[in-house]
C-alpha cells in the first residue's frame, strides 16, 4: 500500500496545486461597484406608469380618516399616550375573543412612529404605526412568569400596558397590580400580546412554554376598529398618562 500511495503522491500533488490555483484565480476575478442613485438619474416613466394606478388606489385607501384624538400621540417610555391607546385597542379587542383577558401588553419597539399630531387620524398613519403582520394572541401567564415578564419589561425602560400598572427600581418591576390587585403567584393571568411576543419574539422566551389562543386579527386592524367605534359614537381618542409604569421614587 505505501508503494502505491508513493506512485500516486506526485498526480495528487499536482491536482491540489491546480485546485489553488483556480481558486485564488476566481477570487482574485471578483469584483464590487457602487452606484450612487440620487436626482441625476432619469425617472424611468414606464416604471411610474405602471405604478400609478396602485398608487392613486392606494393613496385613496390610506388617507381615510378613521377618527380623532383631541391630544397629540407620542412614543416615550416609560410611559406614553401612544403606547396607552394601542394597548387600550388591544385590550378592547381581546375581551371580545376572551372575555376572560385582564392584561394587554405591546412591545415598545413596535411602535414605528414617534408622533402623531392632535385631529384627524388617517388608515395611513395607523399602518405607519404599526405596520406588521402581527395577531392577537392571548397567553395564560402564571404569576412567576408574570413577575419574569414585568422584569424584562422594566429592564427595557417600560412598554405600553393595560389593566395592569408597576414601578421601575433598579431595572425590575416592583408593587406590580393587574386590575388593581396585587400580583399572585398562584394565580394565571390572560394576558393579549402579539403573536410576535407569545413566540418569544423581544427575547420572551419565558413565553414560549406558556399555553397560547391565536386569532386571525390583526393588531393593526384593533386600532383602527377601536378608534372608527369611538367616531361611529361622535366621540375622540383622549389617551393620557396614568403612571401605568413609572419610576419608583
Amino acid at each position: 500500500m505505501i508503494p502505491a500511495l508513493r506512485r500516486f503522491s506526485p498526480c495528487l500533488a499536482l491536482l491540489l496545486l491546480v485546485s489553488c490555483s483556480a481558486s485564488r484565480k476566481q477570487v482574485s476575478q471578483y469584483h464590487t461597484a457602487y452606484t450612487v442613485i440620487d436626482t441625476t438619474l432619469r425617472k424611468d416613466t414606464r416604471m411610474e406608469q405602471m405604478l400609478l394606478p396602485y398608487r392613486k388606489s392606494m393613496d385613496t385607501a390610506m388617507n381615510v380618516v378613521i377618527g380623532y384624538s383631541e391630544v397629540p400621540l407620542s412614543k416615550a417610555q416609560p410611559e406614553c399616550t401612544m403606547g396607552n391607546f394601542m394597548a387600550d385597542a388591544q385590550m378592547a379587542l381581546a375581551l371580545r375573543s376572551d372575555p376572560a383577558t385582564q392584561v394587554s401588553i405591546l412591545n415598545y419597539g413596535g411602535i414605528r412612529i414617534p408622533y402623531l399630531s392632535p385631529g384627524a387620524v388617517t388608515k395611513g398613519k395607523l399602518y405607519e404605526m404599526m405596520p406588521f403582520d402581527n395577531k392577537l394572541t392571548i397567553v395564560e401567564i402564571p404569576g412567576k412568569v408574570m413577575q419574569t415578564f414585568c422584569d424584562h419589561i422594566a429592564a427595557w425602560g417600560g412598554w405600553p400596558v393595560a389593566g395592569i400598572t408597576f414601578r421601575i427600581k433598579d431595572k425590575k418591576a416592583v408593587d406590580i397590580r393587574i386590575q388593581g390587585e396585587p400580583l399572585n403567584e398562584q394565580l394565571v393571568y390572560h394576558t393579549a400580546v402579539s403573536d410576535y411576543l407569545a413566540n418569544g419574539g423581544d427575547n420572551c422566551d419565558f413565553l414560549t412554554t406558556c399555553k397560547k389562543t391565536y386569532f386571525n386579527i390583526f393588531v393593526r386592524d384593533m386600532l383602527i376598529d377601536y378608534l372608527a367605534e369611538l367616531n361611529s359614537k361622535g366621540a375622540k381618542l383622549n389617551a393620557s398618562l396614568e403612571k401605568r409604569i413609572s419610576y419608583a421614587e
